[in-house]
């Protein structure tokens, strides 16, 4: 398969259509829902002082009261009725999105905010209704000046934002192209007690949403999200096969780790990152590689370190607790890996069998849309993706990028709370309009945006 997005210029904006002079600057659609009361959380203490109007709309004007404490004004809104989603993006300049499935209920909101003016965030991460979205509204959006911006969670904008960032670094600092990129997830504070404090029951949603409607080979094609046009150098096959999502357990002697392929899903920020990197490719090699994992040394060993501690150096050589480290490691990988994996070949398996019985199991055992961790882990949990990269002429950089709270329900909220309000006042997305990826959309600039939510850019040595 070659690329499928639709036809695409750079995607700077088109007509100067103006966003300003509205009743409101940001409006959130969705928060009553576990991650949308965060968000109100977030933005109640993000926007505070700035004097950006914001409001909270939804179908039940009771329950959005009680989610806003009298901090934002409420707005009537119900996806069932295409003209109160019409008002509701005229109204505004940038609109929040959290009702999801997207490929479900989504199209609909996007069509609203393109023909009221009104910039789109959301947190999709259903790559197959983001290439609909491409194909269907990439040319209106950026003729109209409009941003549609996908994944604008964990999942995918830290891990875009921070590629746009190295390359930028790797410019200044070396003058070379960004070659390659390897990101290591790591996961702070306590440990994942229940499924609802890793995986949301939105999240679940959105995956059984991918079982039941993805025809595409887009779970396994990582190249799903390019343009057909493509700039001199660029293959959409050579990108697609060097930058196969790994679903399978792998040694990295640089990390000195055995890796896992990212949670919650392995398939989602590649595609993004790799269309961020095309649309903005003065900064990236035609052979860009990019890959993400999980670290398992750094979830296995805190736990052997007891053992360890109890005996000398010479004697934890000998008893052979670094081989059953890294057996502990590889263990805890394969677990990991299989149901990834599993979701993989269902999605892209002619046959409904296995998605049947996948979207069964989600119902079965996941937790619910509106359920989520348990309060101690949204503010305990942390995460930090620590990364090298490689320039075309060999040289190197590496560093981290750390971020407070809980990935999905603390962090995310905050980084949408942050691009959000930025964007509102034309802090970010300057010249820049399309159905985007967060990096194509945002940019380095988002980096010390994301200040504002609780992430630290670090640059450790050349």
């Amino acid at each position: 398969m070659g690329a499928t997005a639709g036809r695409q210029g750079p995607c700077e904006s088109g007509d100067d259509v103006t966003v300003t002079k509205k009743p409101f600057d940001v409006v959130v659609l969705g928060a009553t829902g576990f991650t949308g009361r965060q968000l109100v959380r977030a933005l109640r203490r993000q926007a505070a002082g700035r004097g950006l109007r914001v409001a909270l709309a939804g179908r039940r004007p009771e329950a959005l009261d009680a989610v806003s404490g009298g901090s934002f004004q409420v707005l009537p809104a119900d996806l069932g009725d295409a003209a109160s989603i019409a008002k509701l993006a005229r109204s505004s300049r940038v609109l929040l999105n959290l009702a999801g499935p997207y490929a479900v209920q989504g199209e609909p909101v996007v069509q609203a905010c393109l023909a009221g003016a009104c910039h789109h965030l959301d947190l999709s991460g259903e790559t197959f209704w983001m290439r609909q979205m491409v194909q269907r509204h990439h040319a209106e959006a950026a003729q109209k000046g409009v941003l549609v911006v996908h994944a604008c969670g964990y999942e995918a904008l830290p891990f875009d934002v921070l590629a746009q960032t190295v390359a930028a670094e790797m410019q200044v600092r070396h003058g070379q192209r960004l070659l390659d990129l390897d990101v290591a997830v790591r996961f702070t504070g306590p440990g994942i007690r229940r499924l609802s404090d890793a995986v949301s029951g939105g999240t679940l949603a959105s995956m059984g949403t991918v079982l039941a409607l993805d025809r595409s080979n887009s779970l396994q094609r990582m190249d799903c999200l390019l343009p057909d046009e493509l700039p001199e150098g660029w293959n959409a096959n050579a990108v697609a096969q060097r930058n196969a999502a790994p679903l399978s357990p792998w040694w990295d002697e640089a990390w000195g780790s055995v890796m896992a392929p990212a949670l919650p899903a392995p398939f989602i920020n590649p595609p993004l990152v790799l269309r961020s990197a095309v649309l903005r490719g003065e900064a990236f090699a035609p052979q860009f590689r990019y890959r993400e994992g999980m670290a398992m040394r750094d979830g296995v060993e805190p736990w052997l370190g007891p053992i360890a501690s109890v005996l000398p150096a010479s004697a934890w050589v000998q008893a052979g607790l670094g081989a059953t480290s890294r057996a502990a490691q590889w263990s805890t990988a394969a677990t990991l890996s299989a149901p990834l994996a599993a979701m993989s070949a269902a999605a892209g398996a002619p046959s409904d069998l296995g998605r049947q019985a996948l979207q069964r199991l989600i119902e079965l055992v996941g937790p619910k849309p509106g359920e989520g961790p348990s309060p101690e882990a949204l503010d305990t949990m942390g995460y930090a993706l620590r990364w090298r990269a490689v320039g075309e002429g060999g040289a190197a950089l590496r560093g981290e990028l750390v971020a407070e709270g809980h990935p999905g329900y603390r962090s995310t909220p905050e980084m949408m709370a942050a691009v959000g309000l930025a964007l509102a006042e034309g802090r970010l997305g300057a010249g820049r309009a399309g159905v985007l990826s967060p990096g194509a959309a945002f940019g380095p600039a988002a980096m010390p945006v994301l200040a504002d939510a609780g992430l630290t850019w670090t640059l450790e040595n050349d």
